[in-house]
């Protein structure tokens, strides 16, 4: 697919000049940067001669030319196409520019390979620690599959330490237990109709 760059005029090309070269701006200079940059648009050629810094007071139309080919170069490969990391098509974007769905994937995919490390080890995991990631934590605020923060009182002076084995904060145990009955009663309410 391709892009449709506006034509720049020879008043654009003056400008470009006036802005950022020392040159002394003719009409025969003018016709040459405004061949040589022949295809793209003033924003591209603004962009590059800042990106240049003071390096644009000696560009030549090719040295633009390039930066702006090297731009377009980049956005393209911004914009190919990804291999999916999850089976959701079209994830919503957050206001940090980050998938959430690619990130919880792959919270999840860290916790299946602890899980495969633990059993390949013979070590025993507890499970209401998983449980207990599943949902977010109601005393430190912790977003759900991240870990409770080392917080063991409040600005309320309401103090709970984490326990040990699950290396959680027991209010969100109680809440991930209660979430999970309330699923299991919904299931059950389900299967009976």
């Amino acid at each position: 697919m391709s892009t449709l760059y506006a034509v720049m005029s020879r008043s654009d090309v003056r400008g470009l000049l006036m802005r950022h070269t020392d040159a002394r701006v003719t009409e025969d200079l003018v016709t040459t940067w405004l061949s040589g940059l022949a295809g793209y648009s003033v924003a591209e050629c603004h962009a590059a001669m800042t990106a240049m810094g003071t390096g644009a007071r000696r560009a030549t139309p090719s040295d633009v030319a390039g930066s702006c080919d090297a731009a377009r170069d980049r956005d393209a490969e911004a914009a190919s196409p990804v291999p999916a990391f999850s089976p959701a098509a079209a994830p919503q974007q957050r206001r940090g520019g980050q998938v959430a769905s690619d990130r919880d994937y792959h919270r999840q995919a860290g916790m299946r390979g602890i899980r495969a490390a633990y059993e390949r080890m013979g070590w025993q995991r507890n499970a209401d620690h998983d449980l207990a990631r599943s949902v977010e934590c109601p005393f430190c605020k912790a977003k759900a599959w991240a870990v409770c923060g080392p917080l063991s009182r409040n600005r309320a002076g309401v103090r709970e330490p984490r326990d040990k084995t699950t290396r959680m904060h027991p209010s969100r145990l109680e809440r991930a237990r209660a979430q999970l009955a309330r699923q299991a009663a919904t299931q059950d309410q389900e299967n009976t109709r």
